[in-house]
């Protein structure tokens, strides 16, 4: 009967869900409390070690029970071995590893390693301050239960007695909590109060009776039977930025048996005596270093654990017996639907009421006829930005005007042109209305009308004085969270003045390397230039020449000189930044990248696509007819052109930026979008809803990319990026995101279908069963995608800071995520759970995992993933609107859901 229970499948998914639910809670308990508090209460609690054991020996015992191996099921066999691998290599790691840290400066040796647990010592010194004695004891402190610690400890000559006063929890993030404890000895006692000492330095010796102690709370200090000299920390930055490239330390290993040199980078360790050196981090002045330092004997079970899961899922995908490719013959003998689409783009229209002075009227108009061409050359102008990179004024104009009007184009001015009459004529352009206001209160103290959609540059000031300067301050003093409509309204408005007062102030300009080649960093005319005097009067008539030349070329429409001008200009960065520039190639393809805006308008094209399937399969599947079969092969035909030029924009972004383009959260939701395109392409021949399917959720994908919190503009790597791990544990983690998004649309285009059952209409059965199956063949691919990507990414972080798993927010989610998805495949082996109808709505229910995963942690979670800073930002209210949008679609489903899976 135990066998029988504790070695059930129930059970297994019982445990999974345990785990899967004990690592969410430690996520937000390590954000709200600190990662010791997470640590103490789950990830290195007795019960949580147990957990993990009583996962070793369920599986094991689920391989003798059901039998695997004489039933030949030698894939499942293998990956439930990876499994049992993985957690041993973890428990070895856990109870037998050891990490820390280790700082060193210039010149200096160490041995002392650094750990990070942390202890509390206790030090007797002597009459001349030398420790003569030495305790420590491992002591875990938290916020959330009361704390207790009493230790007695046997002198030579006496007793003394540490026994935990009182314990008063960190204020904030920013601060630490104050620990009080009471020393007693020979009778003579004393309160001593704590902060934690991350550097085991300035610990403050008292004297208690006829003895001097010393109580300090740090980490553990080991020493190494070797020493690291460090003979020099190089830090290289991007060319005229202040963002780290990549960091270096030239370090001397010093042992009895032999010396030698060494350079540890990002993703270059030292592997020496056992222990395993890191570049982590470095010191302010750039005169030290800090190294990640990691003695690992679990290493090598855990990577044969990851090898072991990697052939385990391919097996289970290719082999002949295998689940998916049974789900795969099924839908092969069903008949498929076929449809046809026309592409439908939108077209936006804009207003603008035009109330400005006869000169600014001029001037805009004389820019927009005359300058359209000459706005061309001067896109192709290179400038540098504030992170070094160097990029045509193309990409810089549409950025910044994009930001500032929320358009591409304004007053029938492109972005360029735009760009080029605030620089030049900005006592104009700061009257011109271009600022969109949408807040009748922010109208009112800006004191324009209501009915006005747009303020002016001038309309925020009175004089010197900047009108919402009280309002920003006290927004910004505000919780995001806490932040009213009015409040992000003058963020808003104050992030777009700024960007505009760059422009304006000539700040941005930045087109000028430096001409005694001292520097890479590019200079605008408008900040003080450390040149010599000649050299500053040739920049200033490079750039009186083209002003004044475009100025009377608006007026003679003879762009002639003009052109000269900037000819003149990018002949001085051709000289002087010669090793910078970007080739003539990559300019043009940047500038063509920018103008043909392909994402946003493959969105459209998508969703086009998307939202017409969805009505003529509803309708084929209504009237129980296959028509348009010829129409068919159009809407293959474009969905696989749209799909080819989809891969030839991203690749053309990999080209530009010079690394793979998921690097960042725009990056990979355009990399998400494509993914989920060519798994619905992959399953068409299955049936045509699977690509109406995933052109709905590419459009969708593409629509969030380009919502506004997302930044689409190509920046540098940081150095822990610089690595060939980021295109292989990035592009495959985030191409399993596309194809859960997939099947969270096949699940809702299921309950959909589940809701218009009839006995009359036979057919929508026989669809629901063609989409389950998709959805079942995707989730295996997704879960194997998802699984070999998170595993892969713990041996990049292995090999680039000496953890590869650490419980960072990110890694930890993507697990549960796994363990969610894992369930959701095992549902169909319990009889009363084996429906068309519950996997329709666990694979809808499963996609909140990805969303946290992908977004929560990024805004709501700390971490080493994490894209956020400071406080989180509200939870958006459509989210509520999609979790009831969610249940009510189950609930409706639920009174017709009962249909036999078909296998």
């Amino acid at each position: 009967m135990f066998k029988k229970i504790f070695f059930s499948l129930w059970m297994s998914l019982i445990l999974l869900f345990l785990y899967a639910f004990a690592c969410a809670v430690a996520t937000f308990i390590e954000n709200d409390f600190g990662t010791n508090v997470a640590k103490t209460l789950i990830y290195n609690a007795l019960w949580f070690d147990l957990l993990h054991l009583i996962l070793i020996i369920n599986l094991i015992g689920a391989i003798v029970i059901y039998k695997f191996i004489p039933r030949k099921k030698y894939a499942i066999l293998l990956l439930h071995c990876s499994f049992i691998m993985i957690l041993i290599g973890a428990g070895i790691t856990r109870y037998f590893g050891l990490e820390g840290g280790m700082h060193i400066r210039e010149g200096e040796k160490s041995n002392i390693l650094i750990t990070r647990d942390e202890i509390l010592s206790f030090m007797v010194y002597n009459d001349i301050g030398k420790v003569i004695e030495y305790f420590s004891f491992p002591i875990n402190l938290h916020p959330l239960f009361k704390n207790h610690f009493e230790q007695d400890i046997n002198l030579k000559d006496n007793k003394v007695n540490i026994k935990l006063k009182s314990y008063t929890k960190a204020q904030d993030k920013e601060s630490l909590p104050i620990i009080e404890f009471n020393i007693n000895y020979k009778g003579d006692s004393k309160d001593i109060l704590l902060l934690s000492n991350y550097n085991n330095e300035n610990v403050i010796p008292f004297r208690l009776a006829d003895k001097i102690f010393a109580l300090n709370l740090g980490p553990k200090e080991i020493q190494l039977p070797f020493s690291l000299t460090l003979n020099q920390f190089i830090l290289e930055r991007y060319a005229g930025s202040m963002s780290p490239s990549s960091y270096a330390s030239d370090i001397i290993v010093n042992d009895n048996n032999q010396n030698f040199e060494y350079k540890i980078f990002m993703n270059n360790v030292l592997d020496y005596g056992g222990y395993r050196f890191f570049q982590s981090s470095y010191d302010e002045d750039e005169k030290g270093t800090i190294l990640s330092v990691n003695k690992d004997p679990g290493k090598i079970p855990t990577y044969i654990g990851y090898t072991l899961l990697i052939i385990g899922f391919l097996w289970v995908i290719f082999d002949k017996n295998s689940r998916f490719l049974k789900l795969s013959s099924y839908l092969k003998n069903q008949k498929n639907l076929f449809l046809f689409c026309i592409l439908l783009l939108s077209l936006q229209n804009f207003a603008f009421a035009n109330e400005e002075k006869d000169n600014i009227i001029n001037t805009i108009k004389s820019i927009k006829q005359n300058s359209n061409e000459h706005s061309k050359i001067f896109s192709s102008l290179l400038v540098q930005d504030f992170d070094g990179r160097i990029k045509p004024i193309d990409t810089l104009a549409m950025n910044f005007i994009h930001k500032i009007t929320k358009r591409n184009s304004f007053l029938g001015l492109n972005y360029n042109q735009i760009f080029l009459g605030m620089m030049i004529y900005p006592k104009y352009f700061k009257q011109v209305k271009m600022i969109p206001i949408k807040t009748d209160k922010l109208k009112q103290i800006l004191g324009i009308n209501n009915e006005e959609k747009y303020a002016s540059y001038n309309d925020t000031f009175d004089g010197n004085f900047y009108k919402i300067i009280n309002y920003v301050q006290e927004a910004n003093r505000k919780k995001p969270n806490l932040r009213t409509q009015f409040d992000k309204d003058i963020l808003a408005l104050d992030e777009k003045i700024n960007l505009a007062f760059y422009i304006y102030s000539g700040e941005i300009f930045r087109i000028f390397p430096d001409p005694s080649f001292n520097t890479t960093t590019w200079y605008s005319p408008a900040t003080n230039m450390p040149f010599k005097f000649k050299d500053i009067q040739m920049i200033q008539n490079l750039m009186y020449n083209y002003f004044l030349n475009f100025n009377t070329a608006l007026e003679d429409n003879n762009f002639t000189r003009a052109n000269e001008s900037l000819i003149n200009i990018k002949k001085f960065q051709e000289y002087y930044g010669e090793k910078l520039l970007p080739s003539p190639l990559k300019i043009k393809m940047e500038i063509f990248l920018n103008h043909f805006d392909f994402f946003k308008n493959l969105g459209y094209i998508y969703l086009s696509f998307g939202i017409l399937l969805f009505v003529l399969i509803f309708y084929e599947i209504l009237k129980n007819k296959n028509i348009f079969n010829t129409l068919k092969k159009i809407i293959i035909f474009l969905t696989l052109l749209a799909i080819l030029v989809h891969i030839f924009a991203l690749t053309l972004r990999w080209y530009i930026g010079d690394h793979a383009p998921w690097s960042n959260a725009y990056e990979s939701m355009i990399y998400i979008a494509l993914a989920c395109i060519i798994c619905g392409f992959m399953f068409y021949k299955k049936s045509i809803l699977s690509l109406c399917v995933a052109n709905i959720m590419a459009g969708i994908s593409l629509f969030v990319a380009h919502l506004g919190f997302m930044d689409p503009q190509i920046t540098n790597l940081v150095p822990v990026l610089k690595s060939y791990w980021l295109n292989i544990h990035v592009s495959i983690i985030t191409a399993s995101y596309g194809f859960l998004a997939f099947c969270f649309f096949l699940g809702v285009f299921s309950l959909v279908l589940f809701i218009l059952r009839n006995s009359q209409k036979p057919q929508i059965d026989q669809s629901i069963l063609n989409i389950h199956c998709i959805n079942e063949m995707a989730m295996i691919i997704a879960l194997a995608l998802l699984t070999i990507g998170n595993f892969l990414g713990g041996v990049w972080a292995n090999e680039s800071w000496g953890r590869y798993w650490g419980w960072d927010s990110k890694e930890t989610w993507a697990l549960i995520s796994i363990i969610i998805y894992t369930i959701i495949l095992h549902l169909r082996l319990i009889p009363k759970l084996n429906s068309p109808f519950v996997f329709a709505s666990a694979s809808i229910l499963g996609f909140y995992s990805i969303l946290m995963t992908y977004f929560g942690v990024n805004f709501y979670l700390s971490g080493l993933h994490s894209y956020a800073s400071g406080d989180p930002i509200p939870v958006p209210k459509f989210l509520y609107f999609f979790i009831i949008f969610t249940f009510a679609l189950i609930i409706l489903a639920f009174f017709k859901r009962k249909l036999k899976s078909p296998i």
